[in-house]
C-alpha cells in the first residue's frame, strides 16, 4: 500500500509521514504526561479540569489531526491533499505565533526560543515538499 502511495507522489508522502509522526508524538506526550509537557510550553492548569483540557486539546486533537491525514491519504490514494492541509496548518501556527510573540512580548521565553526556529524549519521543509510534489500532479 505505501509502496503504491510512494510511487504516486514521494515528496508528499514523505512530508505526510513526518506530519503524522509529529502529531502522534505530540498526542502521546500530552496524554501520558500532560503537566510535565504543558509546563515546557509555559502552560499551567489551575485545577484538574485544566489537566484534562491539556490531554484533550494537545493530545486528543493532535491524534485526530494525524489520523485525519492518514485517512485522507489512504482514501484519496495520494498524500498530496494531506500535505496541503499540513502546510496550511503549520504555516498558520507559525504565523500566529510570530504575530502574537510581539503582541504578548513573549520573545524572551525559553519555549519561544525553541519553537520559532524549530517551527520555521518544519514549515520551510513542508513548503519544499509541497513544491517538489507539484511535479507529480
Amino acid at each position: 500500500m505505501f509502496k503504491e502511495l510512494w510511487s504516486v507522489n514521494p515528496p508528499a508522502l514523505f512530508a505526510v509521514i513526518c506530519l503524522i509522526g509529529y502529531f502522534w508524538g505530540m498526542a502521546v506526550m500530552f496524554i501520558i504526561k500532560p503537566l510535565k509537557n504543558a509546563e515546557s510550553f509555559s502552560i499551567k492548569p489551575v485545577d484538574n479540569a485544566g489537566k484534562t483540557e491539556i490531554r484533550v486539546y494537545y493530545g486528543g486533537i493532535s491524534f485526530a489531526l494525524g489520523l485525519f491525514l492518514l485517512y485522507l491519504t489512504l482514501t484519496l490514494g495520494t498524500a498530496y491533499y494531506s500535505l496541503i492541509g499540513g502546510v496550511i496548518f503549520a504555516t498558520t501556527v507559525l504565523t500566529t505565533r510570530t504575530i502574537f510573540l510581539f503582541v504578548d512580548k513573549g520573545w524572551k521565553c525559553p519555549y519561544t526560543k525553541l519553537a520559532i526556529p524549530a517551527e520555521s524549519a518544519f514549515v520551510v521543509a513542508l513548503w519544499v515538499c509541497f513544491f517538489l510534489a507539484q511535479k507529480y500532479i
